[in-house]
């Protein structure tokens, strides 16, 4: 799949092979398929992804900006993924947890580890790691910073405010691309008695405001794009036809 070249790049004979990757990427769903495609539309600057747990939304946003960020000729030399520091069912507490940042942001990225290891096999990735061409972060620590000639992705968006969706957007720079995804079904810290004011996700509230903007896409899995155990598959339609439950 062809790479679109940015403006300034004269020809595709710059764009370099395709990169083998420890773990080879097929799709096992129509919808990464497409998801996949988005991605690799350079006019799609900045795209949102909603999907429940198991549909690989993830796994397949890191395998195409790692597959970007290792190909000679494209414009981004490093991928940053980033986290909010929301735990389940909590507030943002980073600030009171014990031991250096690292420390701090290691609990918040284990399902990240656990992506590129798979992704790129735990040398590599640990090698990409300290070269500094992936950067694993937190929100907390964005302001002020240019985002430019790399790949973003934003996970566990729906945790996420407004302000700090705005503030995160608004850090793009040249030759950036942008991924924000998040789930609307595990919206940890907009409940109220169980209930979540989705509107006051800046997940829910991006997904809307910025529908008509040239240069961002839009990607929705559903509950038949769930790759997990088929168990998973049939919790997860308890819970959306049942709705909550007075005990």
């Amino acid at each position: 799949m062809l790479f679109k070249l940015e403006n300034n790049m004269s020809s595709k004979s710059q764009i370099g092979a395709i990169p083998k990757i420890v773990n080879k990427f097929e799709p096992k769903t129509d919808n990464q398929k497409v998801y996949f495609t988005k991605m690799s539309d350079f006019n799609n600057q900045l795209i949102f992804c909603h999907g429940i747990a198991g549909t690989g939304k993830t796994y397949v946003s890191c395998y195409k900006a790692l597959q970007d960020v290792l190909r000679r000729g494209t414009p981004y030399n490093k991928l940053i993924i980033i986290n909010p520091t929301v735990d389940v069912g909590n507030e943002d507490k980073l600030g009171f947890l014990p031991g250096e940042l690292s420390a701090k942001i290691q609990q918040y990225n284990e399902s990240t580890f656990t992506i590129l290891n798979k992704i790129l096999g735990k040398e590599k990735a640990s090698k990409m790691i300290s070269d500094g061409k992936i950067e694993i972060t937190v929100l907390n620590f964005l302001r002020g910073v240019n985002l430019e000639n790399c790949y973003v992705i934003l996970d566990e968006a729906q945790n996420v405010s407004p302000m700090q969706i705005k503030t995160l957007m608004t850090r793009i720079s040249e030759n950036c691309k942008m991924i924000i995804q998040g789930d609307l079904s595990q919206c940890d810290k907009y409940k109220t008695n169980g209930k979540v004011a989705f509107q006051k996700s800046g997940f829910y509230d991006a997904w809307f405001r910025l529908k008509e903007v040239k240069g961002v896409d839009f990607m929705a899995f559903t509950r038949e794009d769930c790759i997990r155990h088929p168990l998973v598959k049939r919790i997860l339609k308890m819970y959306e036809d049942e709705g909550p439950i007075d005990l």
